[in-house]
C-alpha cells in the first residue's frame, strides 16, 4: 500500500492563506479531490482540519495529525500523534495526504503518488507552502497530464499533474541477488 498527496499550488508553490483557507476556487480541481479521495482514508494536520467547512469530509475516513494530546474530535474522525502511526496505517492501506504545509513535508519521503494542480498563477496571500519536489526522485507521467484554461466558473488556467516517485536504484546486495 502507500502514502498519497494531493495539493493544489500556486506557481510559488503556495498552498494557503494564514488563515489556512485555500488560495483558488475551482471546481474541477474539487471535484478531482473528490475523486480521487472518496472512500480513502485520509490524513490531515489540525489546521487543514480547522480549516474545513464541513467536517468530517465526507464519504471517508478522516484522520487528523497532531501533537497536541488534548486535541479531541467527536465522531467518526480518529486523532493520531505521530507520523509513525500513519506510516503503520499505509502497511496495509492506501493513504492519502491532504495538507497541509507540514504533513506533506513530513510525509514527501514515504510519498510514492502525488496528485498536483498547478494553478497557472501566484497567489500574493500565500503564507503556506508545499514542499520542494526533488526531480531526482520524482517524475511526471505525462499521460496523466490535463491543462485547463480560464473559463467562467475559473479565474485561472491550471494544470492536474501527477508524480511517480523514481523507484531507488538497488543496492550492490540487491544487484547480486
Amino acid at each position: 500500500m502507500s502514502i498519497i498527496m494531493v495539493a493544489m499550488l500556486d506557481m510559488n508553490d503556495g498552498l494557503g492563506d494564514a488563515y489556512g483557507n485555500l488560495l483558488f476556487d475551482l471546481p474541477k480541481d474539487m471535484a478531482r479531490f473528490k475523486l480521487l479521495t472518496t472512500g480513502k482514508h485520509v490524513v490531515m494536520g489540525r489546521k487543514t482540519w480547522d480549516s474545513l467547512p464541513v467536517k468530517p469530509l465526507p464519504k471517508r475516513k478522516n484522520y487528523v495529525l497532531t501533537k497536541d494530546k488534548s486535541f479531541e474530535v467527536k465522531g467518526r474522525t480518529k486523532v493520531l500523534h505521530s507520523k509513525d502511526e500513519v506510516l503503520e496505517m499505509a502497511k496495509s492501506k492506501d493513504v492519502y495526504v491532504i495538507g497541509g504545509g507540514e504533513i506533506y513535508k513530513e510525509f514527501m519521503p514515504h510519498a510514492d503518488t502525488m496528485y498536483l494542480t498547478f494553478v497557472h498563477s501566484v497567489n500574493p496571500m500565500a503564507r503556506v507552502f508545499f514542499p520542494d519536489i526533488s526531480l531526482d526522485e520524482w517524475y511526471i507521467d505525462k499521460t496523466m497530464m490535463q491543462k485547463h484554461e480560464q473559463d467562467k466558473e475559473h479565474s485561472h488556467s491550471f494544470t492536474f499533474a501527477t508524480y511517480k516517485r523514481i523507484a531507488p536504484a538497488p543496492t550492490k546486495d540487491q544487484a547480486q541477488e
